[in-house]
């Protein structure tokens, strides 16, 4: 099972709506949404789902199980079969339960099993305990917008994230619609100036957004902009972290390219 961690380093691009459409997107049965975000979790308001099961009653029973299948038993059901751990709201209280989680590797047997998880990370800084989430996901992809006043927060910030044990991509935001002077680049330029691949450029959609949130995490159907690029990001991603075949098989190893637009939509 692959774990796929969302984040962003400055200012608030979006992750938690990505996350959203990232699981709800990917091509598998069994899909996990993790907030892990120390700052609190916005799913359970936003989707009226309750705090527990979730964060805080895993961590509690982390401390003393550290089986396969303790995670999804603190899980709770959205649309289409996808399941959600609901983080609290509180800064303190979700922060801690990250640290607790981080001392007991209980994401270890976990990401053994079939599936996807996709982890919210929030805000990542070098004091994050979502950090060690990060760690240990297959990828963890960075959402920026693509202007300069973000980029440059997140250029000086790309070695301690690699130092610390983290596989990166980018996902490009869209850029707010208001009027902004500053400058703004390109996909191929930017994944040659910071050396990290742009997996895509998400589009502007906030409808899409909205009803997903409202229909408590199903994609809506007649393929929307944000549907259609979520489901090309979590079908190239579904490819790259698949295992091998073995030898006389059909097929090899699963590769996808990066998708990435030379401006952002």
């Amino acid at each position: 099972m692959p774990l796929v961690a969302l984040a962003s380093v400055k200012a608030s691009p979006g992750v938690t709506t990505t996350a959203l459409a990232l699981a709800a997107a990917w091509p598998v049965r069994r899909r996990l949404l993790i907030e892990a975000d120390p700052s609190g979790g916005d799913l359970g308001p936003w989707l009226a789902v309750p705090p527990v099961p979730g964060l805080t009653s895993l961590a509690a029973e982390a401390r003393h199980d550290h089986g396969q299948g303790l995670i999804w038993q603190h899980a709770q059901e959205l649309a289409d079969g996808l399941h959600v751990v609901i983080a609290p709201a509180g800064a303190g209280q979700a922060a801690v339960c990250l640290s607790t989680l981080a001392g007991t590797g209980v994401l270890a047997p976990f990401t053994r099993g079939p599936g996807v998880a996709v982890a919210d990370c929030g805000r990542l800084d070098p004091a994050s305990p979502a950090m060690a989430v990060a760690a240990q996901a297959t990828v963890t992809l960075l959402l920026v917008r693509p202007r300069v006043s973000e980029l440059s927060h997140l250029a000086p910030r790309i070695t301690g994230l690699i130092n610390a044990g983290l596989r990166l991509g980018l996902l490009l935001a869209p850029l707010c619609r208001r009027t902004n002077p500053e400058a703004n680049y390109g996909a191929r330029e930017i994944a040659a100036t910071l050396d990290i691949p742009v997996h895509v450029s998400l589009p502007d959609d906030a409808r899409t957004a909205t009803g997903l949130i409202a229909s408590r995490g199903a994609l809506p159907a007649g393929k929307p902009a944000l549907a259609q690029t979520a489901a090309a990001l979590a079908a190239a991603l579904d490819a790259d972290t698949r295992p091998p075949q073995l030898p006389g098989l059909s097929g090899g190893p699963a590769t996808s390219e990066v998708i990435a637009g030379e401006r952002p939509v």
